[in-house]
Parts: C-alpha cells; structure tokens; sequence
C-alpha cells in the first residue's frame, strides 16, 4: 500500500494566528500588538492594568460583575480609578480634566455607556477564539503603586495554570501564550500549542506607555510570530 505524505507544517504556519489579544497587564501591549501587526479589533483587557490575580479572577468569573458602583474607587490624586473587587485600574475608562485628572463627581453618569462598550467587548473576546489558532500575550506582573500588591509568583507554574484557564475557556482553540517582561523560563510545549517566555528591549524610543516599539519589533520578529492575514 502507498503510504500518504501529509505536508509537514512549517514554523512559520505553528506562528501564524488567527487572532492574536492582549491578557494585560497594562495597554503596552496592544498598542503594540496594533501597531506591528495592523490589528484593530478591540477586547477588553487592552486598556486596564490587570495583575496576575486580577486576569485570573476576571477570566474565571467571565468578567462578571465589572464597573459596580460600590467597587469603584478613584485614586487621592484623581490619575486613576479602582475596581476594588478586582484589584485593577480602569485607567483610560473615564473622563479627564484638560489637565488628565479624573472628574470624580460624573463617575457613575459614565456607567451605562461604559457597561454596554465591555458587554460587547466581552462578548467578542469569548466568540473570536472559537475554533481558531489564537496567541495571547501577557506582559509584565501589574504592580503598580495604585493597586494592592499581588504576590502571585511569575514562575512557570503561575503560567501554566492560565494557560490550562484558557484550554478550559477555549476548548475548540489552538492556543498558544506569550508572556513578556517577566522571569524567563524554558519554553512548555502542550498538546495544542505552547507557552514561551521573552523580554523585550527597551530602546528608549517609546511614549511612556507604549513601551519600545523597536523591542516589541524584534521580540515579535525573534519569535517568528504573524497574523494570519498579513501571512496570505
């Protein structure tokens, strides 16, 4: 019998990705995500900062419960506002004076709109994945000087249990997850995709929020990794 040669699937097909979405900690990522890859669809962890604990409690409780009221707290020196609950800031959510400070007194005017926006975005993050090959990208612990310091260890097995979340989240996707700017560990193979660690270089050549463009270059670059629409 004639045996059957499949094609052998090339590193550039294991890199390429249906979608690729921001896990946090902060919008580094997605402006960069963005910005190398032409991406524009939005999800919900793109803008806050998020610590460890925050993504693992947000994914576990399907973002239940966000922009409550009773949980909302903004900071003495009016640049940020907390979820209490969650441990994260909505750092880029609400209305600034001309001199970026948050306008305390129409926190809960902003609440309806801001509830439908993330409902969609929600919804959109849980749908987009389904049957697709999907990277996500993690960057940094979240400890910020605003929030409660999370002491979640960034070792491998931190990172394996998101990665098994996900796998739970997501059982008809390819997942795989990159984690940035955290202590380097040898790269984890699993059934259907990978878990690799890197850092990115900071050149200097970036707004205090963004990072460095030129490192998130290279370290997309180094890792071989592409949108599945600019790889047709």
């Amino acid at each position: 019998m004639e045996h059957i040669k499949y094609p052998v699937r090339s590193e550039a097909y294991i890199n390429t990705f249906d979608k690729i979405i921001s896990l946090g900690s902060n919008c580094e990522v997605t402006w960069n995500i963005r910005k190398y890859f032409g991406i524009e669809c939005a999800y919900p962890l793109d803008w806050w900062i998020t610590p460890y604990q925050a993504l693992q409690m947000l994914l576990e409780n399907r973002f239940h419960d966000l922009f409550n009221i009773n949980n909302l707290e903004v900071s003495h020196d009016l640049l940020t506002v907390k979820d209490t609950y969650y441990n994260l800031l909505y750092h880029h959510d609400f209305k600034r004076t001309e001199d970026d400070k948050i306008i305390d007194d129409i926190i809960d005017q902003q609440l309806p709109l801001l509830k439908q926006k993330y409902d969609m975005l929600i919804e959109r993050f849980f749908h987009d994945p389904k049957d697709k090959r999907v990277l996500f990208v993690r960057n940094r612990d979240g400890n910020i000087p605003h929030l409660g310091l999370d002491t979640t260890p960034m070792d491998s097995i931190s990172f394996e249990n998101l990665y098994d979340l996900l796998e739970e989240l997501f059982p008809s996707s390819q997942i795989c997850l990159l984690i940035t700017n955290c202590p380097i560990f040898p790269r984890v193979q699993r059934t259907r995709g990978y878990i690799v660690w890197d850092k990115i270089v900071d050149y200097g050549d970036g707004h205090y929020f963004a990072g460095s463009p030129r490192g998130w270059q290279e370290l997309f670059s180094r890792n071989n990794i592409f949108n599945e629409d600019e790889h047709l």
